[in-house]
């Protein structure tokens, strides 16, 4: 079977992958396992920083895979579907070094959370990002909504959650989610400032920062968000969303 998230270590970081580009690198449970494996085992690490990236040139992420996280489930089985995913998004922003999600194409959904989960975000320029879940009847489901309010203004975050809309990476930059727009060909001099720090100023930096994000609470609030989310999928209106998309990928 093909890993669907590959891990590469290079010289002060690591890189993780999303590896279905045929599928727009859409999350399924194996991916799941695998990314949440890859963080824990590089939580040993000694590294500066992570990177989160997807391959090929469509798309980051186009959020969960319609597959696995199609519309006829009930309450409790979308609860049990979603939460592997919030306990990846919990692990990504609470890592002991520094994350980037290295936005190569479209985000889309789930895939803005988690981007969102990361500490920083680079985003190609020609890529369109957006937190969509709110026109399919839900919200988002993984966490990362409650992280959003974390990284930007409040008021931006509910506008962009609430609008459900898909925003160019000059909008994202002037809100403060994207920290630099970026050409589809990235290499390693991106990083360049980072590289140039020790490994142990980049683990203080990043506990500084955690300082700010309310820990005691996040994971509880992060639950919470999964399990509002997984109320909403029993409604007529995500079920009919749902299937109306599915329709219009097949035409």
């Amino acid at each position: 079977m093909e890993k669907q998230v590959l891990l590469e270590k290079k010289e002060g970081y690591a890189v993780i992958t999303l590896n279905r580009p045929e599928k727009m690198n859409a999350v399924t449970k194996q991916l799941t396992k695998e990314m949440y494996k890859a963080i824990i085992d590089l939580k040993q690490e000694d590294l500066k920083f992570l990177i989160v990236t997807g391959a090929g040139h469509r798309a980051f992420c186009a959020g969960g895979d319609l597959n696995e996280l199609h519309g006829e489930m009930n309450a409790e089985q979308a609860y049990q579907i979603l939460h592997p995913m919030k306990e990846v998004l919990y692990e990504l922003a609470t890592f002991p070094v520094p994350t980037i999600a290295v936005l190569n194409g479209q985000a889309r959904g789930g895939g803005c959370e988690i981007a969102t989960a990361c500490d920083f975000r680079y985003g190609a320029e020609q890529a369109s990002y957006g937190f969509v879940q709110g026109n399919l009847g839900i919200t988002p489901g993984w966490g990362g909504g409650t992280l959003l309010y974390h990284r930007i203004q409040n008021d931006f975050a509910a506008h962009w959650l609430m609008d459900a809309e898909m925003y160019t990476a000059e909008q994202v930059y002037r809100i403060g989610w994207l920290h630099k727009i970026i050409m589809v060909n990235w290499n390693e001099k991106l990083f360049a400032s980072f590289l140039r720090k020790t490994n142990e100023q980049m683990r203080v930096f990043k506990r500084q920062y955690m300082e700010h994000l309310d820990l005691p609470y996040l994971s509880e609030q992060m639950d919470k968000e999964v399990y509002q989310c997984s109320l909403l999928w029993e409604s007529d209106e995500h079920k009919e969303a749902v299937r109306n998309f599915a329709a219009k990928r097949k035409r």
